[in-house]
């Protein structure tokens, strides 16, 4: 008969995700993860095969909540502007964990983990598709309701605000004060005008 697991997985992931946007892949020691989570090596290795498998659930985890709850945000109905610069606040306050101004966990992955690993590599790509196509939908709902001139691109901007969410976590990363953060984030919202 098997032993019941002796932890809950996604409790564990978790504090993996939160652990990897802090301290980053390589940096983050299977010493650490087994004190965060408080689960041995040998479970953690159980349920996600080895270190790498855990990074990319947690990179799976980033995007299902901290990404898709900001998603959410950003499909409140009216004037596209309003609900991008809520869209950002909200990541820029998710940005600021318990361990810090961490910034970005996809984006922390783009520059660390994706050059040199495929897989990773895919997620961070896949990442910027999601962020990318629903910037785009919203701006073409704004513009199809006329918040947004005819002669913008739903497309391009939808590029455009999806790097500048990568932009913020750097920036937020690299130790910029949030009033730094918010004149960026007011900048960006120009191109709208």
């Amino acid at each position: 008969m098997a032993r019941p697991r002796e932890f809950e997985p996604d409790d564990a992931l978790q504090q993996a995700m939160l652990l990897f946007w802090a301290k980053g892949y390589h940096d983050t020691s299977i010493r650490d993860l087994t004190a965060r989570t408080g689960v041995n090596q040998y479970g953690l290795y159980g349920v996600f095969g080895n270190k790498l498998g855990l990074y990319l659930s947690a990179l799976d985890r980033y995007r299902d909540t901290v990404t898709a709850e900001a998603l959410e945000i950003l499909q409140q109905p009216g004037n596209p502007s309003a609900a991008i610069a809520a869209t950002f606040r909200h990541l820029i306050t998710r940005m600021q964990t318990r361990d810090g101004a961490v910034g970005c966990l996809i984006a922390n992955a783009a520059v660390e983990v994706a050059p040199e690993n495929d897989e990773a590599a895919a997620r961070v790509r896949a990442h910027m598709d999601l962020l990318r196509q629903a910037f785009r939908e919203r701006l073409e709902h704004a513009q199809a309701e006329g918040y947004l001139d005819d002669g913008k691109s739903p497309d391009d901007l939808g590029g455009f605000f999806a790097t500048t969410a990568y932009s913020l976590g750097f920036l937020l990363r690299a130790g910029n004060d949030l009033e730094a953060l918010e004149r960026h984030l007011q900048t960006a919202l120009t191109v709208l005008d």
